[in-house]
């Protein structure tokens, strides 16, 4: 069976570029972040507000 480990980030958001039409800056911050930790293998599990959750496979030792 599969195990997973869990890591909880809370990502800050600020208000100001989220109604701004240009949202490039906010965009690149998120996703420098994502990128980052998808290389570390951590899978964006859910999000919540600025909460992001994720998981990843813990390889099985014998």
């Amino acid at each position: 069976m599969k195990q997973y480990e869990y890591r909880i980030e809370q990502i800050q958001i600020e208000f100001k570029s989220i109604i701004k039409p240009d949202k490039s800056k906010y965009k690149n911050e998120i996703s420098e972040k994502l990128n980052l930790l998808g290389k570390e293998g951590w899978e964006l599990a859910g999000v919540d507000g600025t909460w992001f959750y994720f998981k990843r496979e813990v390889s099985q030792q014998v």
